[in-house]
């Protein structure tokens, strides 16, 4: 797998108001609404200003920003999502949206995913992200990057009933190296 496909950057104040506009586009506010939406709005400012245990990050093809990547440590044992996790060492959380429409549909996602997670985490062991079980799309190119179903829970932010899906760095890194 080439990991230079894509490159990441860390978001600062100049793309706040670009992720703010993705964030109202249908294809993503299905999916980011109400109490979540509200959440990710706070603590992208607050990633900005220094203060948030989530880090935003885009994904740029050439330099044309259009993807969206949030992540945060799970600090085990005492974080909740320790449960979901079956290897010791470091753990991520993770969220995507693709910002820009016209990257929809290209079968980039999951070549996305891999590649963020292959050149800026390769040490840690496991990976989380928690779709909407009615988000379908977002389901399949998961599987599609290695993730696999865990469990079903409701989280706080939502009444809907989400996916908890883990990916092993191990096999993905393995799938690297086979180069396939």
């Amino acid at each position: 797998m080439k990991t230079d496909l894509f490159r990441f950057t860390l978001v600062d104040v100049k793309y706040q108001n670009l992720i703010c506009s993705w964030l109202q586009q249908t294809h993503v506010a299905e999916w980011f609404c109400g109490q979540g939406l509200e959440n990710t709005i706070k603590e992208l400012d607050e990633f900005i200003h220094g203060s948030s245990i989530f880090s935003y990050w885009l994904a740029l093809d050439q330099n044309h920003p259009f993807a969206l990547l949030i992540t945060s440590s799970i600090d085990k044992p005492s974080d909740e999502l320790t449960r979901w996790c079956s290897e010791s060492g470091d753990a991520i959380t993770l969220d995507i949206l693709i910002g820009d429409p016209n990257y929809l549909g290209k079968g980039l996602a999951h070549r996305l995913i891999q590649d963020f997670l292959v050149s800026q985490f390769p040490h840690v062991k496991e990976v989380l992200i928690d779709p909407d079980m009615a988000n379908l799309r977002a389901i399949h190119v998961y599987k599609k990057a290695g993730f696999t179903i865990v469990g079903e829970f409701v989280p706080s932010h939502s009444a809907q009933l989400h996916y908890m899906m883990r990916l092993t760095m191990s096999e993905l890194l393995a799938f690297d190296q086979d180069g396939l």
